[in-house]
């Protein structure tokens, strides 16, 4: 016979904790007293397939704190004498309560089973709970059982016996994943346990008694060699968490625990009784409605991207006007030189013109950390679960996916919180689909040039398509390199709250920031290199006398002018010969007035096509000029490539850059077009020449399309190298999010360009 295994019993006051104990050990048990306290101690044993257990009853509580006698006792028997098993006796009829000293049973991470007491009682109260789906949520085979009449123990002594010889996805660990500024800490004080070279039960666990302020958890530490670091890691961590939640650490981690709870019941518990339901509760039928649930959440995107945009645009115009200043005043302070092109044209016109942009992007920051901090973020990621089902993930995956709307990089390492390695490896290659902010600047541009009053609708458009890419993808996925299905995980359902303004400004501070270091540092570079294949080299030879055009265009200009003036002149005469009144002036006459505004109107007219064949010459000559620097060979290198796809050798060069970074792409058109900072969608120039430069609405719906998935930006692919560990993976995604972005451009050129034909 094998040894001896221990079980301790736990659970919550009153929940037939006792009567499980008494159902499982018979009358083979004795009473007595925990050493050093007058809490009573009941152990007993018994048998099941000649595998003997020793069975230990511990004291009812409420949570593993120490708050009480009972809970240190029952806490430091777990910890300290490390039972084989625990049997968590949970109450069936009142689980949002029991189950919130399941979440921390779980955090220590021994093998569990669940025993689900009291189910005739549950039943009465017209509960209908999916044991099967509540046990792979939780990590832990889940029994119903009714122990004053020993239904359902049979089963408990199996499930036991089984826990420890069978792994299942429902006996495994779990961690209960906490907010994002939490698990930030928990890590960051992880970090400083495990070098500490210590034994430890489990380091995430000790960080999160040690984050909740349990004085007691240092008992456990008294041999830790970093404990003076491991002090003002922990107080810096305390300090961060209170500041961002406005609250005790203890009760934002507690907060966290029972919006797990939240989770696990809304999934797995139906009533069939009317019942008072909280404000919450309420909420949530209309939010997260099986059929309502997601035209609402894409709502909310239209929203969030339509605002952003309208919204933006008025700081952005006032941001556009201090570069465009700073620029000009560099230019009358600076000498004509290659250091004063480079200051000016390279580094403040290139940063500048992503700079151009912070206004949107701290904008999407903020109502994303609106949706957070209210609450309805995890109610998208409960919402999309069914469709990560389709992909053989749970809804927990869509948590790094919704991250990746602010950044593809912490997205990807956010994928540390799924259990599998063919979850995190699925997850990490579908998130470049997911709009990043770098992507923003391109999206403003090109649909504010082509689609000025639906700028809004098209960006919700490109955020959709690329999410619509990211669920057919790892659809494909699932079914060929990555066939499987995901481990089950409850997603936190925390209550809505009223989020607070300092909170939401932190948050989208810290966000915001990583942009503007991104700024100074990859677009800076990036904006330099591009310079630098712009400016050589110096020696070009124009192809033709752009200044004898633009001469001519301007005698044609006055000659007209003349003409039109002459016409006026003529009409004028005649009319006063055939005026009659003697009372009005013909100066002062409605004849004279229309004849002013014709030829005021004719002018204008002749004026503004002028300026546009002005605007001809001097793109032309733009384009001549870059395309003898290095980046037009460059270009034309490129350009059979994209060409099928509607493309010249300038977007060629533009997609180029955006490999570095997807901001870089607006400031090549700068350069390209010699236009400099200035490169928002209300400026004229850009729209002129990106439409004389052969793009369309059509080809330019494909060019959003093509930044939208193909190849993310060399942070990007480094996250991927670092999450997988796999070279072949990390080329398997650029090659993969390549030919999906040509395939699909090339799709919506030439279908559009049939239906413009037959139309």
């Amino acid at each position: 016979m094998s040894r001896t295994q221990t079980i301790a019993v736990a659970g919550n006051p009153n929940c037939g904790k006792t009567t499980i104990f008494n159902s499982l050990t018979g009358t083979h048990q004795h009473v007595g007293n925990w050493p050093g306290v007058t809490v009573e101690r009941k152990e007993g044993r018994y048998v099941y397939h000649e595998q003997t257990f020793k069975v230990i009853d511990l004291p009812g509580t409420y949570s593993l704190s120490t708050y009480s006698v009972e809970e240190l006792v029952a806490r430091d028997f777990i910890i300290k004498d490390v039972p084989d098993i625990i049997v968590n006796v949970v109450d069936a009829s009142n689980l949002d309560r029991n189950l919130f000293l399941t979440t921390q049973l779980i955090e220590i991470g021994r093998p569990m089973v669940i025993a689900l007491n009291m189910m005739d009682m549950a039943q009465e109260k017209g509960l209908q709970i999916d044991t099967e789906t509540l046990g792979v949520l939780l990590g832990a085979p889940v029994v119903p059982v009714v122990g004053r009449t020993g239904l359902g123990i049979d089963l408990l002594k199996e499930k036991i016996h089984r826990v420890q010889t069978q792994v299942s996805e429902k006996a495994r660990h779990i961690n209960i994943v906490y907010h994002r500024d939490i698990e930030a800490q928990i890590e960051r004080i992880s970090h400083v346990l495990e070098q500490g070279a210590i034994a430890l039960p489990n380091a995430r666990w000790v960080a999160v008694k040690l984050l909740e302020k349990d004085d007691h958890i240092w008992e456990y530490l008294v041999d830790f060699t970093e404990k003076e670091s491991l002090k003002i890691v922990t107080a810096e961590a305390i300090d961060q968490i209170e500041k961002i939640f406005n609250d005790t650490s203890r009760s934002a981690i507690s907060h966290a625990r029972y919006g797990f709870v939240r989770g696990a019941t809304q999934e797995c518990v139906k009533t069939t009784l009317a019942e008072p339901v909280d404000y919450s509760r309420k909420i949530d039928k209309f939010l997260t409605h099986r059929l309502l649930g997601l035209p609402i959440f894409a709502f909310f995107l239209w929203v969030m991207f339509t605002v952003t945009f309208n919204v933006g645009a008025y700081p952005m115009d006032w941001i556009d006007s201090a570069v465009s200043w700073m620029i000009n005043l560099l230019h009358t302070i600076l000498p004509e030189s290659m250091v004063a092109s480079l200051i000016v044209d390279g580094m403040i016109s290139g940063v500048g013109a992503i700079a151009v942009f912070l206004p949107n992007i701290f904008i999407l920051f903020f109502i994303i950390a609106l949706l957070e901090d209210s609450g309805y973020m995890a109610r998208m990621a409960f919402i999309m679960d069914r469709v990560m089902h389709s992909l053989g993930l749970h809804g927990k995956a869509f948590i790094p996916l919704v991250m990746g709307f602010g950044c593809n990089v912490p997205a990807i390492m956010g994928t540390r919180i799924l259990e599998s390695r063919r979850d995190r490896i699925l997850t990490t290659l579908i998130n470049p689909f997911m709009s990043c902010s770098a992507r923003l600047p391109v999206y403003i541009l090109v649909a504010g040039a082509f689609f000025p009053t639906h700028a809004g609708t098209v960006i919700f458009a490109m955020y959709v398509t690329g999410g619509v890419a990211a669920i057919l993808s790892g659809k494909l996925f699932s079914k060929t390199v990555l066939r499987g299905m995901s481990k089950p995980f409850v997603l936190e359902l925390p209550p809505y709250q009223k989020p607070k303004f300092s909170s939401l400004l932190w948050h989208t501070w810290e966000r915001g920031q990583v942009f503007i270091r991104k700024m100074g540092t990859v677009i800076l570079v990036g904006s330099i290199i591009v310079w630098a294949f712009g400016y050589f080299p110096r020696e070009v030879t124009l192809s033709q006398d752009y200044d004898g055009q633009t001469q001519k265009l301007k005698t044609q200009l006055t000659v007209r002018q003349h003409s039109i003036d002459e016409a006026f002149d003529a009409s004028v005469e005649m009319q006063k010969q055939q005026y009659y009144s003697v009372l009005v002036p013909f100066e002062s006459s409605k004849h004279f007035k229309e004849l002013v505004g014709q030829r005021d109107s004719l002018l204008h007219e002749t004026q503004i096509n002028f300026q546009d064949a002005v605007a001809s010459v001097g793109y032309a000559r733009q384009a001549d000029v870059m395309s003898q620097k290095w980046i037009g060979k460059l270009g034309k290198i490129i350009e059979p490539i994209v060409a099928p796809l509607g493309f010249t050798w300038r977007e060629g060069v533009a997609l180029i850059t955006g490999f570095v970074a997807k901001e870089i792409v607006v400031s090549t058109y700068g350069v390209l077009f010699g236009v400099g900072a200035d490169v928002d969608a209300e400026n004229t120039g850009i729209i002129a020449s990106l439409q004389q430069g052969g793009m369309t609405p059509l080809i330019s719906i494909g060019f959003l399309v093509f930044v939208l998935l193909y190849t993310p930006c060399l942070a990007t692919m480094a996250a991927i190298r670092r999450e997988t560990g796999s070279w072949g993976w990390t080329t398997f995604s650029v090659v993969y999010s390549l030919l999906l972005a040509w395939l699909l451009a090339f799709g919506i050129y030439r279908i559009g360009s049939w239906l413009e034909w037959l139309t």
